[in-house]
């Protein structure tokens, strides 16, 4: 029995999580079949934008359109890429379809092997619908189709579409359009196979159908080595159950066919012409190798595909396992005895049967005393085994031996439950004879159950005998825990399983409390959040400017729950940030990284196919094959009444502070046209422009006296395009200021002094000076010594005057106070925190010299004067508190304020402090002087 998990295991909540997921860090999965069912398996994974899909098959329980995954619940022109797993019915026969009838324009992988048999049952399953026609039209009066739906697709989409299939080979890496996905042997069939894909780092694991068992031909299904897995995705179809030892199997298997033989009756095994068909032919051959006795009864291997799958088998050695590898490449020649008791001498080959005979049709079939008959389909719906199996099931002598798995609504479930009749299909139809084929049948829609004359289903009497012993090559339920385990992905989806098994083996599951398991149904959305972390390289010159003693290089992604018992860890920790950042980083966005030593590499980060480089801007044409330009910006505007400092007074309202360019460090303003056409180079005299930089250089604005022209350079980027725009709109609105309204006044105007004298050049007038000149930006008088200044001077002395006295005043908002800093300092904090939370700091921040030498405390005395001597140095910078602290809850922090050094016990309440400090200085830097 399943271990119980404990109730406070089964009532623990889902651990909170503060930070929101990203939709694109979830993994979707969608079951379009498969899904708590055995039978069209068909899945979806989405993931940063990219689609896969994994198999595409019918379920061989249903009829036409019925049979299909549900591909009108999801768009396949989104899917990328189509991986098929092996050639089964249940998971690859509806590819012809999606390929041909639906608007799928991905790309198909499969195997080697499996596109060669693939191939040929498709085939072979469009002849069988051909071949199944309705006796008449009475025969489906509900339906209105006589009998059976329009076919799913034809031999011809099978030949058109085969071309599109690409082929891989085990243990191969492939990549398609940011996809990678690596092919591993399943042990199921021949050419079956799991894949490990691959998308933005996250690993996921599909295994299929897979087998564990050591067998006589193929390879066991191991774990993919090398790479850890995010999340699997499993079948379940045998759920807890355990298959009994492989030699016990086989030992009651013959036993059982012998009993029936020497019973005088005939045993029908029902198997796929492909699979486990290969197998039970090997374990026959070998037995009635040693058995002379049985010689006497004939094996048949009835399938219209058995010469054409032999010749598979025989071409794909090299995908089995050593032993079949080691007779084939042994050659030995051997003396064998067939049926019919004659010698021969030749090459034994590992598929070249002595005792057994292939059928390809019941039209050559001698049916006349005992024999063994390995028949298609597996399912008993149709075919050759449901011809033998009506026609056998009267007679008590025979038995039927079922050998693979048995879908529910299928014939083989059925037939398990030992009815007293079963439905005619075939009989009704064809006489009494059978057609060859693999499973076709289930794509014509042909409804189980034949009419007769009068409408009613005929019925045949069962009275042979039923057993069953599984060879299906799935593994059992300690096989697949053990694989699962072993896999140790934190998450495990479960498909391909009835949903009683399932739900049985996911309870055992959850019981190790290892991992997380979801078994979703058909068209049910399972969202699986992967947070990880973006891990970039640095390359280029920028790698040389990486201190490699103080980095700290990044662990692989780790899964969920190691994720949040690394953030845990990580509360106490520093502000040092790794090499490692959260976020979408887009293309070509510049990034700053920092190590664990504080250093900060700063460049372009470069994504391709989910690869992430950081370089530098130059080096982005050799390393990510870009080409990069630089736009130089320049634009120009004249304004005839503003003088620069009006111009300047005006930019450092907005902006709050304008750098002036001294004359030495101004660079020589020429203008080189593309064209050659616009070229020209400005040579003025010293003092006649003057140069000033707008938010740190990022727009450089040059102003000729001489022509009252202003002219604008910036780089062109987002940024500075922003800044160049709020800086022309400053510049468009000086004009019409009334500060620049009162300064043009001067502009044709003339004075009225005691001796008449007219000034051309004075835009003020003389009584003006008399009585007291007003500034231009506000309405305070000149001083005494400006008075005599303008009346001993002329009428350009007054002139000369103004421009010193605003040369000597500054803009409020440029020429702050280091108490009004402050107060806007706390605005910040205040508004964040809270008035009550904020207090001033009074005493200056303990100092290595303050806590005394060898030990000891110092004396009081000592301890005020050197506090009183710190306090003094912050005043003299101009700091009037040395700190502030904020208090929210239970945890304070400090904010230091000559160097904003942020302390707090609290990583969350210090990042915030710290965030919110940054963002106040650079508001109302520069903060100290």
């Amino acid at each position: 029995m399943a271990n119980k998990r404990s109730h406070a295991a089964l009532n623990t909540p889902a651990p909170d999580d503060d930070d929101p997921i990203d939709p694109s860090d979830e993994l979707i999965f969608i079951a379009l079949g498969g899904g708590n069912e055995v039978g069209r398996s068909c899945h979806i994974l989405q993931y940063k934008g990219k689609t896969v899909m994994l198999d595409a098959g019918i379920h061989p329980a249903y009829d036409g359109l019925a049979a299909l995954p549900f591909y009108d619940e999801f768009d396949l022109s989104t899917v990328d890429v189509l991986l098929i797993t092996h050639f089964h019915m249940d998971h690859a026969a509806s590819l012809p379809y999606v390929l041909a009838k639906t608007n799928f324009a991905g790309r198909v992988y499969m195997t080697h092997p499996t596109k060669a048999i693939y191939k040929h049952l498709m085939q072979d399953s469009v002849r069988v619908q051909n071949t199944h026609v309705s006796t008449s039209a009475s025969t489906s009066t509900t339906s209105g189709t006589d009998g059976y739906v329009n076919q799913l697709f034809n031999e011809t989409d099978i030949l058109t579409t085969l071309p599109l299939i690409q082929t891989i080979s085990f243990n191969t890496t492939h990549v398609h359009n940011g996809i990678r996905f690596t092919p591993y042997p399943a042990g199921h069939v021949l050419g079956a196979c799991m894949y490990v894909v691959s998308i933005a780092g996250l690993n996921i694991l599909f295994t299929g159908d897979y087998s564990r068992e050591n067998d006589r031909h193929l390879i066991p299904a191991s774990v993919p080595r090398g790479v850890k897995i995010d999340c699997l995705i499993t079948e379940s179809t045998f759920g807890i159950s355990t298959h009994v030892p492989r030699l016990e199997r086989e030992t009651a298997l013959m036993k059982s066919i012998t009993s029936i033989l020497l019973r005088g009756g005939r045993a029908l095994l029902p198997v796929f012409a492909i699979g486990r068909a290969q197998e039970l032919l090997l374990i026959l051959e070998d037995y009635w190798t040693r058995h002379e006795e049985f010689r006497k009864f004939p094996i048949y291997y009835a399938s219209s595909l058995a010469r054409k799958c032999m010749v598979v088998y025989q071409t794909y050695i090299d995908s089995m396992n050593s032993s079949i590898r080691a007779k084939f490449q042994s050659g030995a020649t051997s003396t064998t005895t067939s049926a019919d008791g004659a010698t021969s001498t030749g090459a034994s080959g590992p598929w070249d049967f002595t005792y057994i005979r292939s059928l390809k049709s019941l039209d050559r079939f001698d049916d006349v005393g005992g024999c063994v008959m390995l028949a298609s389909p597996g399912m008993l719906q149709n075919g050759v085994s449901r011809s033998l199996l009506e026609r056998w099931a009267p007679d008590p002598r025979n038995g039927v031996v079922i050998t693979g798995y048995s879908v529910e609504g299928t014939m083989a479930k059925t037939i398990m439950l030992e009815p007293d009749v079963i439905p005619a299909v075939m009989t009704a139809n064809r006489g009494g004879g059978g057609g060859g084929g693999q499973q076709g049948g289930m794509l014509t829609g042909k409804k189980p159950g034949a009419a007769g004359a009068d409408g009613e289903k005929v019925m045949i009497p069962r009275r042979c005998t039923v057993q069953e012993f599984s060879f299906a090559a799935h593994v059992d339920g300690s096989e697949n825990r053990e694989f699962i385990e072993e896999v140790a992905a934190p998450v495990v989806v479960l498909v391909h399983g009835e949903k009683h098994n399932m739900g049985r083996l996911k309870s055992r599951l959850l019981s190790l409390q290892k991992m997380k398991v979801f078994s979703p149904a058909n068209c049910e959305v399972l969202r699986i959040p992967y947070r990880q972390d973006k891990i970039a390289r640095v390359v280029g010159r920028l790698a040389k400017e990486v201190d490699l003693a103080g980095l700290v290089l990044p662990s692989p992604a780790a899964s969920v729950e190691e994720e949040e018992e690394e953030e845990e860890e990580e509360d106490g920790d520093g502000d040092g940030d790794g090499m490692r950042g959260r976020g979408d980083d887009g293309a070509g966005e510049a990034k700053k990284l920092r190590t664990a030593e504080g250093q900060l590499i700063s460049g372009v980060l470069v994504q391709n196919d989910f690869k992430l480089s950081l370089m530098a801007p130059e080096d982005l044409k050799e390393f990510a094959g870009l080409t990069t330009t630089t736009i130089l910006c320049r634009q120009r505007i004249t304004l005839a009444a503003a003088g620069v400092e009006l111009i300047r007074w005006a930019l450092e309202g907005t902006f709050g502070g304008v750098g002036v360019v001294p004359e030495a460090d101004e660079i020589e303003m020429k203008e080189e046209g593309q064209n050659g056409g616009d070229s020209m180079v400005r040579e003025e005299g010293k003092g006649s422009r003057v140069v000033m930089d707008v938010m740190g250089g990022a727009v450089r604005l040059t102003h000729h006296s001489t022509t009252g022209e202003v002219e604008m350079e910036w780089e062109g980027n987002v940024t500075n395009d922003s800044i160049a725009d709020a800086v022309m709109a400053v510049l468009l609105s000086v004009e019409s200021s009334p500060a620049a309204v009162r300064q043009s006044s001067k502009m044709g105007s003339h004075s009225h002094s005691h001796s008449h004298s007219h000034g051309h050049k004075s835009g003020l007038r003389r009584e003006s000076v008399e009585e007291g000149v007003y500034d231009p930006f506000g309405d305070e008088e000149m001083v005494e010594g400006e008075k005599s200044n303008g009346d001993t001077n002329g009428d350009g002395a007054v002139e000369d005057g103004l421009e010193a006295r605003l040369k000597g005043k500054r803009h409020p908002l440029a020429d702050v106070s280091a108490e009004e800093k402050l107060s806007r300092v706390f605005m910040f904090l205040e508004a964040q925190f809270g008035e009550d939370a904020i207090t001033p700091i009074a005493r200056p921040r303990p100092t290595t010299s303050q806590n005394g030498t060898d030990g000891e405390a110092p004396d009081e005395i000592s301890l005020q004067k050197s506090e009183a001597a710190e306090l003094k140095r912050l005043h003299d910078m101009g700091i009037p508190v040395p700190g502030i602290e904020i208090q929210v809850d239970r945890s304070v922090a400090r904010v230091w304020l000559e160097g904003l050094e942020v302390e707090c016990g609290n990583k969350t309440l210090g990042d915030r402090v710290r965030a919110v400090v940054e963002r106040g200085v650079g508001t109302v830097a520069p903060l100290w002087r």
